[in-house]
């Protein structure tokens, strides 16, 4: 009967003596930061930064000037994982002086996870910067972080060479959502690149400006069946429905693609008619994804206008099976034979 307890003391001492040997992770990687290996401080600093401890923020600042470029960029990411607001004049020196853009751009991304405003000045340096990869960086930051100090820098993107420079501003500015970027993303609606002119109408139904009216109801004869679908899109946000027969012709359209688009464009901004251009749609629509996005699409319109759900159609009943009289068997007569005679 004494064996048990005994037993149970035992474990719970060998357990208590583990856990006092337990190597501290922190204390672990602290150390790993130090190494002479490159490799060990890059892996250290992956770890403080999941680690989400305040105090390894010093030794990860301190690998912000290491000599190997990936361990610095490495660092930049964990700084931004753990939301290090005190950071960011630290970071901010890294965009603007750092020699290799791999670590500008880490710089860069790791103010959109820390989410501080201030960064915003050292983000407007940034879109001048010698790597494309490093302005495109930033100015998705400032699009994430609202920096609306950045609005007239981004609308000079907006004539940038770069076609993919200028779709990223145009993103940006919407995100922004100052109406002071109404004039510049206006202008992009006649941009040479289908792609700058579709972001340009998305952000200006973000911002929600019915200054952009005309532009916008231009766009709606664009050659580019996305560009017309997200001008309705933006004219119906700012309270302007004239677009919406655009978005319903759209539906119809060859490509997939488009028919998509529009579907999930009609079940945000398209008024009661929707319903029936939608229903009219899926009757026909082959194509996997536009089904999913057109049934979710009717079931956001029916919501929004308190629209009852349409019934399935009843499937027609089964005509009865027709009955074959069944064959009579011929009678057959017995035949005449006389009967014998029976001697007595």
């Amino acid at each position: 009967m004494t064996s048990r307890p005994l037993f149970a003391a035992a474990f719970l001492l060998v357990a208590s003596i583990g856990l006092a040997q337990a190597p501290d992770p922190l204390k672990a990687s602290l150390a790993a930061a130090k190494a002479s290996d490159p490799m060990a401080r890059r892996q250290a600093a992956e770890d403080l930064g999941r680690s989400r401890n305040p105090a390894a923020v010093p030794a990860l600042e301190t690998l912000l000037g290491d000599a190997h470029p990936f361990v610095r960029a490495t660092a930049c990411e964990a700084l931004g994982a753990q939301r290090s607001r005190s950071s960011v004049p630290k970071l901010a020196a890294v965009l603007s002086g750092d020699s290799d853009p791999r670590v500008r751009q880490a710089a860069a991304t790791a103010f959109v996870y820390i989410g501080d405003g201030a960064a915003a000045d050292a983000l407007v340096g940034a879109l001048k910067d010698g790597a494309a990869p490093v302005r495109h960086a930033a100015m998705r930051a400032l699009g994430k972080l609202r920096a609306a100090v950045a609005v007239p820098a981004l609308a000079s993107v907006l004539s940038d060479p770069d076609a993919s420079a200028r779709k990223v501003a145009a993103a940006s500015l919407g995100e922004i959502g100052a109406k002071e970027g109404v004039p510049a993303l206006s202008s992009a609606l006649a941009d040479a690149d289908a792609g700058v002119r579709t972001e340009a109408a998305k952000s200006l139904g973000l911002i929600a400006d019915p200054a952009a009216a005309p532009a916008l109801t231009a766009a709606l004869k664009d050659a580019d069946a996305g560009v017309r679908v997200q001008a309705a899109a933006a004219l119906a946000k700012s309270g302007d429905a004239s677009g919406l027969p655009v978005a319903y012709a759209a539906l119809k359209s060859p490509d997939a693609a488009t028919r998509r688009q529009a579907a999930a464009t009609v079940g945000v901004v398209g008024d009661a008619k929707g319903v029936a251009a939608l229903d009219a749609a899926r009757a026909v629509e082959k194509d996997a994804d536009a089904q999913g996005i057109m049934d979710f699409a009717r079931a956001q319109l029916r919501a929004r206008h308190g629209l009852p759900e349409k019934a399935p159609a009843k499937a027609p009943a089964p005509k009865p099976a027709e009955r074959t009289p069944a064959k009579k068997a011929p009678i057959k007569t017995p035949s005449k034979t006389p009967a014998k005679k029976v001697n007595r």
